[in-house]
């Protein structure tokens, strides 16, 4: 699926029930996301008796994902500014680069299923690395730009994390890309 398709399912889905966190910012961040993130999951398969498993280690996963990002991002730029000031902007493009390799790892965690950060980067190549990263680029762009509108500056934070579900419930889960065999 490509960018477009999933911002508009993605939007089409959102205003259908447009449930928000209340306060997602602090120490729990991601445990609050997982939480959110399981509640719109729960939407796409209405029909599946799904349980939240609040002793997975969201907080863990998410905290070492992003640590993997920004020290990516953080150590290119360094590299980047020391050969040349005009490459920073490749930083961006890099950090992409490290981050969708957890791109499934929040869904396959509520899946339970095996070996999540294996099974991620597995369907991020079966994919495809480059779309992959295209397509996040994208969604991310207008997540960010989302945080520019005054009145609701989070709504598009919400659509975009909702077309990463959306992405995940059409093309990986069920698919031969999330073989059985991962799953606990």
């Amino acid at each position: 699926m490509n960018a477009g398709t999933l911002l508009r399912l993605s939007t089409d889905e959102f205003d259908k029930s447009p449930y928000t966190i209340k306060s997602s910012l602090g120490i729990r961040v991601f445990d609050v996301g997982a939480k959110w993130m399981f509640l719109r999951l729960h939407d796409l398969r209405p029909d599946e008796q799904m349980k939240f498993d609040d002793h997975v280690a969201y907080n863990w996963y998410g905290y070492m994902k992003y640590g993997v990002c920004l020290f990516a991002f953080s150590s290119s730029a360094v590299l980047l500014f020391l050969y040349n000031i005009w490459l920073l902007p490749l930083t961006v493009l890099l950090f992409y680069l490290v981050e969708v390799h957890f791109l499934f790892l929040f869904p396959l965690l509520i899946d339970k299923v095996k070996k999540p950060l294996v099974t991620s980067i597995k369907m991020v190549y079966s994919i495809g690395l480059f779309y992959t990263v295209y397509t996040v680029f994208r969604i991310g762009l207008f997540m960010m730009i989302g945080l520019l509108k005054y009145k609701n500056p989070f709504r598009n934070w919400y659509i975009g994390c909702l077309a990463i579900v959306i992405w995940y419930q059409k093309e990986v889960r069920g698919t031969t890309r999330l073989g059985h065999e991962e799953h606990i």
